[in-house]
């Protein structure tokens, strides 16, 4: 088709160029939440050390400050507040009354990372 304008073919867009942000935006969308890579964390930490001793208080305190430190450093303090009670919220309450094993803790923690 001609353009009156210029007065010859205005030539289509073949190759359209990738729209940086919408990338961006489609990774930043593909990643887990906050939340999830901090009960992740804390799960890879747990299987990591000593899986099948039982999990405890001091223990737990050691996987999620790790995971703290390694996910939410960086992040302004309300956003890694958010996370971590998005991550504690996960939790079923039923996981603090039975005894188990850090290994057993860390398939609970991944699953409820699957959750948030």
């Amino acid at each position: 088709m001609r353009d009156r304008n210029r007065g010859r073919a205005v030539p289509a867009a073949r190759n359209p160029q990738p729209d940086p942000f919408a990338e961006q935006l489609r990774e930043l969308l593909a990643r887990p939440s906050l939340s999830a890579q901090l009960l992740q964390h804390a799960a890879e930490h747990l299987t990591a050390i000593r899986p099948t001793e039982p999990l405890t208080l001091a223990g737990w305190g050691r996987a999620l400050a790790r995971a703290d430190a390694r996910i939410l450093s960086g992040y302004p303090p309300a956003v890694a507040q958010h996370a971590g009670q998005r991550a504690m919220a996960a939790l079923d309450p039923a996981l603090w009354a039975t005894s188990r094993t850090r290994g057993e803790w860390a398939l609970c923690l991944n699953a409820a990372a699957g959750t948030v």
